[in-house]
């Protein structure tokens, strides 16, 4: 009967054990991340700031830019105020994409570095300057309140998550060994920075160990090479790809918590990303622009035709001939010459032309014959159909492929190994009353009057609560409509996008804390009712602050930044 009693009335030691995930989602991820940091700072718990009770740090791409260049900060010992500083200005006077392309057209530089010339790695050196120069054991060797670290990445040599992670195991366990675990100590911050930030298509994959590890004539290198799966180097890229959330690295460290006796007691993870997307639409072709009306082999004959007709190739170099001799037999003149000698040039242009059309139509025969070859007899005939159709048809065919594969690539798949990563989060019956999502997106006025029950446990709005502002609902429209790149643009700047972006991130973090505690209210879980009530009273507060200026905390920094700066 006591156990019964145990699991219906399971404990909560309220905000002692915090872990923090941060998605991917570029400088989007980053200005939000840095607004929830700032947030759990401001908040007192017990006799200190709420971040120091955050114990756990997952992060993805524009994610692992904030949280890697904060879990340095915090190993250095650096207050959390001159964090906030450096990298709101890191963001702010936006170097990042100037300095990597000035480091990739740098001849010198290449030569004696280690890595490849690539813009990723041109992104690393940069991150290295920016951020941080130093290595990975850094973080290990310089204790904070942050146990667990994890950046995460993907392999492309099996398709699994790469972690660079202070606990548990160093990459993944098809490409874990004892040299790896050597050298991992050896990588640069930066570094898993930048692999973490690699999407495809904009970048090249990083190589692992060749771009990691400067020495490569050390023993330990040398080892790795030797083994077949690293003989060519593994493609490191983002860990959007797998998780672009964070999840599974949390509860692989949960797992290995609760084994230790000392489990997280809230989970909170960061998405700047969502479900929503542009739906596809089917090209729009000009139906009569000039030969689009006609099929290839129709459009290649009557080149070919037309270049067959000699006799207009040839008149024009006689008459061109001509036009010189008279021009020199008749005192030299130079219209003459110049009109003579381009029309010379015109013929012998055309002759040309013909004779690659000549060349063209022989090897095209050859090729045609070639690719026929290896393609299966019940396909030859099938293929010749394709011969005769309409190049506007052709276009639009290939258009269609190219659009609804980018969709599938950045919206699709990824809106899908979203929904997994949630359910694993969700369905996760033992993390009950133990997690929040706090999503970028939520407190616009659309999304915030029609919630959002498929990423959250519950979204009531409780009566206690007071609605969101107008002024919020316009912040975080202005903030969830950036795009997911590595610099701010003009328009950016003109709508204050990262002072809405951080704002966004420190109003909805409160608004998350503050339903997340009266939630715990409303169940059964045994916690300290005394600091529920409490931790209640200071999120509501501090709600009802956003609410009447949703840039009261950003701007209480800047005000504090700029007397900093005067004591100085």
């Amino acid at each position: 009967m006591k156990k019964e009693e145990k699991s219906l009335t399971p404990k909560i030691d309220l905000f002692e054990n915090i872990a923090v995930a941060f998605s991917g989602g570029g400088y989007r991820a980053s200005s939000f991340g840095l607004g929830v940091l700032s947030y759990l700072k401001q908040v007192q718990f017990k006799d200190n700031a709420l971040l120091e009770q955050v114990k756990g740090l997952s992060t993805v791409s524009g994610g692992t830019l904030m949280g890697a260049t904060y879990a340095y900060a915090m190993a250095k010992g650096d207050r959390f105020e001159k964090f906030y500083t450096d990298f709101y200005k890191v963001l702010d006077e936006d170097k990042l994409l100037g300095l990597a392309l000035q480091k990739l057209d740098s001849d010198e530089l290449w030569k004696t570095s280690h890595k490849r010339r690539s813009l990723i790695n041109a992104f690393a050196l940069a991150y290295t300057e920016l951020l941080t120069n130093e290595n990975f054991q850094y973080l290990k060797q310089n204790k904070s309140h942050l146990e667990d670290i994890c950046f995460n990445a993907t392999d492309f040599s099996f398709g699994l998550a790469f972690r660079f992670q202070t606990t548990g195991r160093f990459g993944n366990y098809r490409l874990n060994n004892h040299h790896l675990n050597q050298l991992s100590g050896k990588m640069k911050i930066a570094d898993a920075i930048a692999s973490s930030s690699c999407f495809p298509i904009g970048f090249e994959p990083l190589l692992m160990p060749d771009d990691y590890v400067s020495d490569h004539n050390s023993e330990t290198y040398k080892s790795i090479k030797e083994q077949p799966v690293f003989k060519n180097g593994v493609g490191i890229m983002d860990g959007g790809i797998v998780d672009n959330q964070g999840i599974g690295s949390i509860m692989n460290a949960e797992v290995r918590r609760v084994n230790e006796g000392k489990p997280y007691d809230l989970i909170m993870v960061c998405d700047v990303g969502s479900y929503f997307m542009d739906a596809w639409e089917p090209s729009e072709i000009e139906m009569d622009r000039l030969g689009w009306s006609k099929s290839p082999k129709q459009l290649f004959n009557l080149l070919v035709e037309k270049l067959k007709l000699s006799w207009w190739l040839w008149l024009p170099l006689i008459i061109s001939f001509g036009l010189l001799i008279f021009g020199f037999m008749n005192l030299p003149s130079v219209g003459l010459f110049i009109g003579g000698g381009a029309m010379a040039m015109f013929a012998l242009f055309a002759i040309a032309l013909k004779y690659f059309i000549g060349k063209m139509e022989e090897k095209s025969l050859r090729f045609w014959s070639w690719m026929m070859g290896m393609v299966p007899k019940f396909m030859k005939g099938k293929l010749k159909r394709f011969q005769n159709l309409k190049l506007r048809l052709i276009q639009r065919m290939i258009e269609e492929r190219g659009t609804s594969s980018l969709i599938m690539i950045s919206d699709i798949f990824l809106k899908q190994i979203r929904r997994l990563n949630y359910d694993l989060l969700y369905k996760d019956e033992s993390l009950k009353n133990r997690r929040i999502t706090t999503l970028i997106y939520e407190l616009t006025e659309e999304q915030y009057q029609k919630g959002d029950s498929d990423e959250k446990e519950m979204d009531i709005k409780e009566e206690l609560i007071n609605e969101p502002s107008e002024l919020i609902y316009d912040a975080a429209k202005i903030a969830c409509e950036m795009d997911t790149t590595l610099w701010f643009t003009e328009k950016d700047r003109e709508v204050s996008r990262l002072k809405n972006l951080v704002a966004c991130g420190q109003f909805t973090a409160c608004y998350n804390l503050l339903k997340y505690c009266m939630d715990l209210k409303k169940s059964e879980v045994n916690v300290d009712a005394i600091l529920l009530d409490k931790m209640i009273e200071i999120f509501q507060a501090d709600w009802n602050k956003f609410i009447k200026n949703p840039h009261y905390l950003h701007d209480y920094l800047e005000r504090e930044d700029d007397m900093l700066k005067n004591v100085g």
